[in-house]
């Protein structure tokens, strides 16, 4: 089961809207689902957020029930207007360092996890055409994974922070690469890597456990038709049950995200981690991976 934010027309006004997706790709509005098994009156009031801590307070068995009356309903939506499935107080912490895993000199990970954070004014709905703010500056781009918290973790545990994952999305981390060498100066990079609407997220997240993701699975980065990072989960050289225990001393609450991308992870024969891969005004990039679907994005000056 994939769910997302879309934009619905409602009675009164239009307003995001907490969608589910069945097998043969129609939409369904989330809450009616919810109150069929019971649990009413509790996911139209919070949004994205409140939905992912019901949907992780289910459980596993509690989920399959909801998606056997998902795979009930006929009709649906063919194809909502998606946004970006992450509410506006909620957050990303991204696992990298300074330099990618791929371009060290030894290609050895740090001992630690350590990163920065990308917050929901620096990110774009899914499909969006993207205005580079400096034409003169120079933007690259990085495949991520980012992983979905359904429960509060705080000081984690690794295997607590395993079981507070309720799904996967996509996301394009983009940076502003100019600004970033010159923010490096000071140890910091908050601006750089949260350019206004620069970084697309979505276009859904799917709702599955840690335990559901093959390590085989695999992400793409495409630019322009050309593939420039392909790797597989297993290829992170922090697992994500640790990532985000690691992240969990920041207090992680539902609706938030680590992530994972090709910057962590380590070069072998058969995968494409060099990263970051250089954008400019004009470059279409599709990011992929089979159990969530195709992020797109298209860059303009």
């Amino acid at each position: 089961m994939k769910i997302a934010l879309a934009a619905m027309p409602r009675p009164v006004l239009a307003e995001p809207c907490v969608m589910a997706q069945s097998s043969s790709g129609h939409w369904h509005e989330l809450a009616p689902l919810l109150e069929e098994i019971g649990q009413s009156g509790r996911s139209s009031d919070g949004g994205l957020s409140t939905a992912l801590a019901m949907l992780g307070a289910l459980g596993t068995a509690g989920r399959r029930k909801l998606e056997r009356v998902l795979e009930g309903r006929k009709n649906g939506v063919g194809s909502p207007a998606l946004l970006k499935p992450i509410d506006p107080l909620a957050k990303i912490l991204l696992t990298e360092g300074r330099v990618a895993l791929s371009r060290s000199n030894d290609q050895l990970p740090a001992k630690m996890v350590v990163g920065f954070s990308k917050f929901e004014t620096a990110l774009a709905d899914p499909g969006a055409q993207i205005r580079l703010p400096d034409p003169q500056a120079q933007y690259d781009v990085e495949a991520v994974l980012a992983v979905v918290l359904g429960k509060p973790a705080a000081r984690a545990s690794a295997r607590d922070a395993g079981g507070a994952v309720i799904g996967f999305t996509l996301m394009a981390e983009v940076t502003d690469r100019t600004m970033f060498d010159r923010e490096w100066r000071t140890s910091n990079s908050l601006f750089a890597k949260n350019r206004l609407k620069l970084s697309p997220l979505g276009p859904a997240i799917w709702v599955a456990g840690l335990k559901d993701l093959d390590p085989a699975t695999e992400i793409r980065l495409v630019v322009n038709g050309t593939d420039r990072q392909v790797f597989a989960v297993a290829d992170f050289a922090h697992g994500i049950a640790q990532a985000t225990k690691a992240w969990s001393r920041a207090v992680l609450e539902p609706g938030d995200m680590v992530g994972l991308g090709a910057a962590i992870a380590r070069p072998r024969f058969g995968n494409e981690v060099d990263s970051p891969v250089p954008i400019a005004g004009g470059d279409r990039i599709e990011i992929s991976c089979a159990p969530i679907g195709v992020l797109s994005a298209q860059f303009v000056a």
